[in-house]
């Protein structure tokens, strides 16, 4: 408040406790709740006819719309690679069906092994993570895991992922957050699921 802001961003849930209070004193405030791609897509124009910034907004969507045309045509005709996304282990939690982590996974011509479950972040077992034999196991590089670590877990070593080195560590920075770098998240994944796939020219 020294800096005597005349807007707030914040993330909903998270900052919801300061809405009230910096209401009161006259700034505008908006939390975000970008849980899919067209919400992300929506938030970036509300903030540019917010900020006066309409045209530079409309550029931004535009090109996070085409980088996802361009992926989607190369991994078409590609066989669907089943994904694990590890949210967390401590338990373990996963991303489900109406989360926009699931929707980077399909875009990015892969299925996620939870998208039957609606909630977001679902809690699961590691049951059902071996039992649905995830090809590939995309972890966010915050928890600190590695290849022998995942291999060490009981039971894991059966699965396709682990048997066949497709365990790959992603940058929770991009990948975790939802915003205008949802595009950076979406080829590194790209990536990961279709290694023999050129995304080079992509950007």
């Amino acid at each position: 408040l020294k800096q005597k802001p005349d807007f707030v961003y914040g993330a909903k849930g998270m900052h919801d406790y300061i809405t009230t209070p910096l209401k009161k004193l006259g700034i505008a405030v908006y939390l975000s709740d970008a849980n899919s791609i067209d919400a992300v897509l929506k938030e970036i124009t509300y903030m540019g006819d917010y900020t006066g910034h309409s045209e530079q907004a409309n550029q931004v969507k535009q090109k996070i719309q085409q980088t996802f045309a361009v992926v989607a045509k190369k991994v078409s005709g590609q066989k669907p690679v089943t994904v694990y996304y590890e949210v967390w282990n401590t338990p373990y939690m996963s991303a489900g069906k109406n989360s926009f982590i699931s929707e980077l996974i399909s875009s990015a011509g892969g299925v996620n092994i939870f998208d039957t479950l609606e909630e977001e972040y679902p809690m699961v077992s590691e049951e059902a993570i071996i039992s649905r034999k995830p090809e590939v196991m995309l972890i966010p590089d915050m928890e600190n895991e590695t290849i022998a670590s995942i291999q060490k877990r009981n039971g894991w070593q059966a699965v396709p992922a682990v048997k066949g080195n497709r365990v790959y560590f992603i940058s929770s920075d991009i990948c975790s957050r939802p915003g205008p770098r949802i595009t950076e998240a979406l080829l590194l994944i790209a990536k990961d699921l279709y290694p023999t796939v050129s995304f080079d020219d992509v950007n």
